[in-house]
């Protein structure tokens, strides 16, 4: 499964069909490709040999900068039919037939400027080529899926590494040649080629191979530890690798894209701190869930948000309980910031498109495990887990089967649980009233009030009690709109708290919801001022400006006072961004922030309640160096830039939950 760029809709129809198992009497089409590229003219000659049985007619995809040399039938010369990139071949009958395909052109090349360009599926340049296993740069038909063979030249000294199990390598003076073989359930191959130096080590019966630019080398060692480690986590927790092979390859796009045994990243990414962590973890885990198992996209993508739990919120996790609850109030502070009219339920999700889609299909699945965690116990959920991934290995599942694993592992049924979270857009809002104490004898009685909005949600509320000789924790069952619950306690109580660590899946209430960038760059009516002077800062302000934006810019009126009610985005030079502040009445850069870096970033509330996000950078370059890393960093009240570098990220402090009261007699 291709992640974080979609490169056609094709695949969105093709990974939406069932898988069949190998055992199954329906034999797989299989490839037997030889291919010869050479990455810095673009120029590849592909030779196809294609084995059907069991069909009337063949469709393929073919790349449009592809011409068809040849095409054999049987070993007789014939004909196909195209419209548009989709060519169809009629069969004289159902049996096994032998398709040769002669292919031959020049790949798309690689965008000057570093972007992935136009066609983001198949690149090729002197610093590397990526041949997406969709792009149709060999036939791509429409089986749920394939086997292949695939034997790749390329020119010395560049190294080729495909999806698919390594089967041999021959590295020559002139030319250097590779095999990769998949006689599992697979997607068609994506191909990689580049000036790379090529490092490897062998753990748990996995070849793990680094594939790196010269200046990345140094990076190896480090790469292929940390793979390994996250190997066998993940095997432990799950099952076996269902691979031979995993590789890291750098790119010479700025990328971060996933594939069953690969990952493809930017060069200029790798060598930043958090790639190796959570990032890496991620992708590794996604060689269970997505590719290992493929998703139902029909039903809803569950795989993000599972493996955002188990990789990127469990590594949080370790690092400290505070961590985790740090990743918790996250998601739901993005989620506060998302406008209603952008709010789905999860089964709409497939993939990320924008800021909304990560939201729903990242942050909120993955709160949504964690609540399921808490609602089967830590056994049952790894259990289920397990269970999900021996019946469902290679197999396209959805999250009926998913909550089919947990059912049994739970021994009980969790059709509500997943009908209320799944198949509804919004979360429910809690609201404490009514708190009474009561000192009984040598016990004392808290009574309290729970509420929440319509429709009711079935929940189990963690309530905190601070007393006197410590802290106690309860759980209180809502599954209406409201209920009364006594907590007895046998120390004197001092203050109780409604879901303090934010272990559910909820609306933040106002005074929990500190402004964050996501409140101003998700709003579809956010207005902007670009505060610059001369013409270039304007431009690089207005591209920033454009970057950090979910939906189109829109400009706000040059009068202040005509702003009116609308969130507000304010991105330019310090000098200007202070002169701009001196005509209205906002309050200017936070004290904590104030000469501190080359950039200052904060977020604020408007005097009529609208968010206010402000970037003020010293000059153009600092202007400029927010480009790539500001927009990354949606989910922060506050950040000061040195350069590139964040030095300082936070969210403004929640002063008084409303979920929280003191406890007098």
């Amino acid at each position: 499964m291709i992640r974080l760029i979609c490169v056609a809709a094709f695949f969105l129809v093709l990974a939406s069909a069932p898988c069949r198992a190998a055992g199954d009497a329906a034999a797989p089409v299989q490839h037997n490709v030889e291919a010869q590229l050479d990455p810095d003219s673009g120029k590849l000659e592909v030779t196809d040999i294609l084995t059907v049985r069991g069909r009337a007619i063949v469709e393929f995809k073919l790349a449009p900068w592809l011409a068809v040399e040849s095409l054999l039938l049987d070993g007789q010369r014939t004909e196909a039919t195209a419209t548009g990139d989709i060519w169809r071949l009629p069969l004289p009958d159902s049996e096994a037939h032998r398709i040769e395909m002669r292919l031959r052109g020049v790949v798309p090349p690689l965008p000057a400027d570093g972007r992935p360009g136009a066609s983001p599926s198949a690149v090729s340049g002197e610093e590397g080529s990526y041949l997406s296993g969709y792009a149709g740069w060999i036939p791509v038909t429409d089986d749920d899926w394939i086997a292949y063979r695939l034997q790749v030249e390329v020119p010395a000294p560049y190294r080729a590494v495909a999806t698919g199990r390594l089967e041999q390598e021959t590295l020559g003076e002139t030319a250097n040649r590779a095999v990769f073989t998949a006689d599992y359930p697979a997607e068609p191959p994506a191909l990689f080629a580049g000036p790379y130096t090529v490092r490897e080590r062998h753990e748990h019966g996995t070849r793990i191979r680094t594939y790196f630019h010269g200046e990345l080398d140094d990076l190896s060692v480090g790469y292929l530890d940390d793979a390994a480690r996250y190997l066998l986590r993940f095997q432990e927790q799950i099952g076996a690798y269902p691979y031979r092979d995993f590789h890291i390859v750098s790119s010479p796009l700025p990328v971060g894209l996933g594939f069953p045994n690969l990952t493809y990243i930017g060069r200029m990414v790798l060598p930043l701190p958090f790639m190796r962590g959570r990032s890496l973890a991620h992708e590794v885990l996604h060689n269970w869930w997505g590719n290992g198992i493929a998703v139902d996209y029909a039903a809803g993508n569950w795989a993000e948000g599972l493996t955002t739990y188990m990789a990127d919120y469990a590594l949080a996790a370790e690092e400290g309980s505070s961590r985790a609850l740090e990743m918790r109030l996250g998601w739901l502070r993005n989620y506060a910031a998302l406008p209603a009219e952008r709010d789905a339920p999860v089964t709409a999700f497939t993939s990320k498109r924008h800021d909304a889609g990560q939201v729903i299909g990242y942050d909120k699945v993955a709160f949504i495990f964690h609540m399921l965690r808490n609602e089967v116990g830590e056994a049952a959920f790894t259990d289920g887990l397990r269970l999900f991934w021996q019946r469902q290995r290679f197999h396209v599942a959805g999250w009926s089967e998913l909550r089919q694993a947990f059912e049994e592992a739970a021994a009980r049924d969790l059709g509500w649980f997943f009908h209320q979270w799944l198949g509804r857009t919004g979360g429910p809002r809690l609201a404490l009233d009514d708190v009474r104490l009561r000192e009984d004898g040598n016990a004392f009685r808290v009574t309290l009030t729970i509420r929440q909005d319509s429709p009711a949600y079935r929940l189990t509320i963690p309530v905190v009690i601070d007393t006197a000789a410590g802290r106690e924790r309860r759980r209180i069952v809502l599954d209406a709109q409201e209920t009364t619950a006594t907590l007895v306690l046998n120390a004197q109580p001092t203050e109780i708290h409604i879901d303090p660590d934010y272990d559910l899946f909820r609306r933040l209430l106002p005074e929990e919801a500190p402004p964050i960038l996501r409140d101003v760059t998700l709003a579809a009516d956010a207005l902007t001022i670009i505060a610059a002077d001369e013409a270039v800062a304007k431009r690089t302000a207005r591209q920033l400006a454009e970057r950090l934006l979910d939906t189109a810019m829109q400009l706000a009126p040059s009068d202040p006072s005509k702003i009116g009610q609308a969130p507000l985005l304010i991105v330019g030079t310090t000098p200007q961004v202070e002169a701009f502040f001196a005509k209205t009445d906002l309050d200017g850069i936070p004290d904590s922030l104030a000469g501190r870096g080359t950039a200052q970033i904060w977020t604020a509330r408007r005097n009529n309640g609208e968010p206010l996000l402000v970037v003020a950078a010293d000059d153009l370059q600092a202007l400029e160096a927010l480009m790539r890393p500001l927009p990354h960093y949606g989910g922060k009240s506050y950040l000061v830039f040195d350069g590139r570098r964040a030095i300082d990220t936070g969210i403004w402090p929640v002063v008084q939950s409303p979920l929280s009261r003191q406890l007098v007699q």
